[in-house]
Order: C-alpha cells, then structure tokens, then sequence
C-alpha cells in the first residue's frame, strides 16, 4: 500500500440521517481517523475561535463530522481549507419520526422540555416538527417548519466539491450499497494517487457498517415513517412538506 495519504474533508449529515453508517463506512478506509470529540455543529457564528481552530488544524487521511447548516460563511470556511464534503441525507418522513423519538432522549436539546410536557403525545412531537413553533424553554429561537429546518441543511447540494450521498442507497441492497460506496472513493480520491485496488477497497469499507453499535441507532430502516404518520399527520406533512418530497426525488 502507498503512503499517500487523502486529503482531510468533512462529513455533514442532516440529524438522522445515517451519520454513524456513513462513519463506520468512512472508517473502513485503512489508516482512515475520526475524532468523536471533536464534532462542529451550529451556525459559523456560534464557534469558538477553538472549535475553528481544530478544523483548520485536522490531519490528511481524517475527516471532521458535524451537522451544518448551509451559510455562506461555512462554504467559505471550507472552501479556504480546501476540504471536500460528504452530505448525508435520507427520506423528510423518516428523518421526521426518527427525530421526534430521539428529542425526549437527550435532555440537552433545545427542544427537550417542549417534548416533555404533560401530555405531550408522541403525535404531538410530530406535528410540533412540521409546523414548526415556540418553545415552551425561555430564551430559546422559534423551530422553523420541518420543510425550512430540512432546506437549511440540503441546500448543500449540488454546491461545488459536495457529494451527496442518500440513506437509502446504502440500505437498499448490497448492490447499490457498493455503487455508492464506489461513487464516495471516487470524489473523495480524484486524482490522488493510491494503490488500494477499488473493489478490495469497497469491500472493506462496506464490512465495516455494523448499525448495532451505533449509540444512536434505533431501527434504521427505509419506510419506517408508514408505521407513523397516521392519515392526519401524513396529510399534514405533505401539506407543509410536500413540495420538499418533490424536490428531492421521493415521491409522496
């Protein structure tokens, strides 16, 4: 094996969307590091000088992961670092309903005490989501309308050295599961020179995806959002979102 190592980049994801598959994919790659304590998440203009200081300072051959917004400040940023960019995104609806079961789970989210009220059903969690609203916590912003919270994240694509990569592709089939897999060694690579051998490579990386051990894994599937969204709350998505479904190829 060469010693050329790949250059750093970034792993952004849409909050459940798969961002521990895509790191234990990412991770496969031999030699590949991640610092799990060095996460970024939140606007540009909440960082630290020291938060921005370990991106700039990040070692070839690792890569950051956060959740960022788009902003022009952040494209910038890392446009000056010369990092590439892996986004992760996955089914609106599934996102959705992952989200509203992990929320009550982490009492640091700004959005724990509203989800915790008495009373407060797992449907109304949902629906707080797509229609966005005020806090019951002092101080803390509205949450925006599921379909402008989705967009501030997936305006990424399509945006120069971003490779979007979906959910889905990577847990319908083993066959599309190496197609993406190929399609990330590709972008992240170009034209930097390395002995691996492709296939070899794919195999590696997509053995190293083992959801279990993820501390956030739930059930990881495609579709699980059906299980759900009752007649009301689908109604009521595609009221609110389903343009969002439109634009991203997934059908309604």
């Amino acid at each position: 094996m060469t010693d050329t190592k790949l250059p750093r980049f970034l792993l952004n994801s849409i909050p459940k969307s798969g961002t521990h598959l895509l790191k234990q994919l990412l991770l496969g790659v031999p030699g590949m590091q991640n610092d799990p304590f060095i996460g970024m998440y939140g606007h540009y203009h909440y960082q630290t000088a020291e938060k921005l200081a370990t991106a700039r300072a990040l070692p070839d051959h690792s890569f950051l992961n956060g959740h960022f917004q788009y902003s022009t400040e952040w494209e910038t940023f890392f446009e000056e670092l010369k990092m590439k960019q892996i986004f992760v995104l996955r089914d609106p609806r599934d996102v959705l309903v992952s989200y509203a079961h992990f929320i009550p789970k982490v009492p640091a989210h700004h959005l724990y005490e509203t989800f915790m009220q008495e009373e407060f059903t797992h449907n109304d969690r949902i629906q707080f989501l797509i229609e966005g609203g005020v806090p019951i916590t002092p101080f803390v912003a509205v949450q925006p309308h599921f379909a402008e919270w989705y967009r501030s994240f997936s305006e990424w694509m399509g945006r120069p050295n971003v490779h979007s990569v979906r959910f889905e592709d990577l847990m319908s089939s083993e066959e599309n599961r190496r197609k993406a897999t190929g399609e990330i060694i590709d972008f992240l690579w170009g034209d930097t020179a390395h002995s691996y051998n492709r296939e070899e490579l794919i195999t590696k990386m997509t053995a190293n995806i083992k959801p279990q051990e993820s501390v956030t894994f739930r059930k990881g599937k495609i579709g699980s959002w059906r299980e759900e969204l009752n007649g009301e709350l689908e109604a009521l998505f595609i009221k609110h979102a389903g343009q969002l479904l439109d634009e991203l190829g997934y059908g309604r």
